[in-house]
């Protein structure tokens, strides 16, 4: 079975993000990420800013109704499902399209059925991860910790509200990868080995 769409879940600061770019490139795969956001709010024409926000928390109604009256009597599940519906019709289309990686969005949940998607998440120590995050975003290591403490808890918000499914579960992946383990040239490695002889 041809394998050549990736989706990728990660864990902040794992380097799932940095993998997905490097596979992308050795794979001359399209890697999707910012520029699916960009597309998808020229798509339904909404700043990028509200589908940002969405994708950490539901939207407060009133910024949502000033984008969509039509919504004024719903819900705040119904607000937010608008925008996932979208993002997940979107994230459908292009993998159409073959030869993609896609990094977070929930692609894994969207192309659940896909018979020619790859599903990889990524994980690793909290030192890992602090180093990496120090290094990338010129902090100490106690507000590195928190940023990822941080990000993993909206992450898994977001993940969970969506899909009803726990973010990070194995059973969900086809691979889970450990990059303080691994390494992240090494996950590269791994993992264009696996589409090259899929």
């Amino acid at each position: 079975m041809t394998r050549n769409i990736i989706t990728i879940g990660r864990e902040y600061g794992s380097g799932g993000y940095e993998i997905g770019e490097k596979l992308a490139k050795r794979l001359n795969f399209q890697f999707y990420d910012k520029q699916l956001i960009a597309d998808l709010a020229d798509k339904i024409m909404v700043a990028e800013s509200y589908i940002e926000a969405a994708d950490e928390k539901p939207l407060r109604r009133n910024i949502f109704h000033e984008i969509f009256p039509a919504f004024a009597n719903g819900s705040s599940q119904q607000e937010t499902d608008y925008i996932f519906k979208e993002q997940g019709k979107f994230i459908v289309q292009l993998a159409e399209k073959g030869n993609c990686v896609f990094a977070g969005r929930r692609a894994d949940y969207y192309l659940r059925d896909n018979p020619h998607a790859l599903h990889v998440f990524f994980y690793a120590d909290m030192d890992f991860r602090v180093q990496r995050i120090m290094a990338a975003e010129n902090c100490s290591a106690e507000e590195a910790a928190q940023r990822i403490r941080d990000m993993d808890k909206r992450r898994k918000t977001s993940y969970e509200y969506t899909t009803g499914q726990a973010w990070g579960e194995r059973h969900h992946y086809d691979r889970m990868i450990c990059t303080s383990t691994l390494g992240i040239d090494a996950a590269v490695e791994e993992l264009a080995f696996i589409i090259e002889h899929s």
